[in-house]
């Protein structure tokens, strides 16, 4: 069984996740996706409308399958400008029907004044979230008027859902929120991602790709030092580090010269 997310190795996901494309267990993802587009199609009744969520990872990958299951023709992606290059490739090549892009300003020159966001292992990390996803995802609702957005957070991944145990919650903003596939387990995802064939993005072939997943390249999580972060960030693509440098972000000329240039 694979732990939650933040205790798990990158061993963990990748031996079952093999498993799952290789030995897919049809049946079993058959029923998971029926009730995914079951609580889709109750969520519609209540909102009128919903509009899924899209980063592109293993959960958002699992549900934009049941999305498609049930019909929902849009959805939204929030990036910036420090995403790797690598993952919008992928995200260009496998958008799903309806896509929006929702650009927050978030940059070099903004990192180069914000240098304590660099790799957080402290409360920035959830800072991340809000700056970045939250606010794109909440610009979006007000412009479209979209009254609701399903996510692929779940429970066990120590996401949060709701505070009643329920699979929505209402944000502070007063838009809704609501996680189909809340009570997945990880290899629930699995099962589904292997069953369909459903692609995932580069991200997870990286350096603790499946601990850290999608995201700006600076939100790296859990890194024990800086040099971890910019030495990962590195091997996953130099020129992100040296455009960094060149932007004069701390600690991204010590890791050029580390490597060599």
């Amino acid at each position: 069984m694979i732990p939650k997310k933040q205790r798990s190795s990158q061993s963990d996901w990748t031996g079952a996740l093999a498993k799952s494309y290789e030995s897919p267990d049809v049946a079993r993802a058959n029923r998971l996706v029926e009730q995914g587009v079951e609580i889709i199609k109750e969520l519609r009744r209540t909102f009128g409308h919903v509009t899924l969520a899209w980063s592109g990872g293993k959960d958002s990958q699992a549900l934009r399958y049941v999305a498609e299951q049930a019909d929902v023709d849009d959805a939204v992606l929030v990036i910036s400008e420090l995403e790797f290059p690598a993952f919008l490739t992928w995200a260009t090549d496998h958008m799903p029907w309806g896509l929006s892009i929702e650009q927050r300003p978030l940059g070099l020159e903004w990192l180069q004044k914000n240098p304590q966001m660099l790799f957080p292992n402290t409360a920035n990390a959830s800072k991340w979230f809000k700056i970045n996803q939250q606010d794109g995802q909440r610009i979006f609702m007000r412009r479209t008027g979209s009254p609701c957005l399903i996510m692929g957070r779940r429970y066990a991944d120590g996401n949060y859902i709701s505070r009643t145990g329920d699979i929505k919650y209402r944000d502070r903003a007063g838009w809704w929120r609501a996680s189909p596939i809340a009570r997945w387990s990880h290899e629930d995802v699995l099962c589904v991602l292997g069953a369909f064939q459903v692609p995932l993005p580069p991200c997870y072939w990286w350096p603790r790709g499946f601990r850290v997943g999608t995201g700006p390249w600076p939100q790296r999580q859990w890194c024990a030092t800086p040099e971890q972060g910019w030495n990962e960030t590195w091997q996953i693509d130099p020129n992100v580090v040296r455009n960094a440098a060149s932007a004069l972000i701390p600690g991204a000329q010590e890791a050029v010269d580390r490597h060599g240039g």
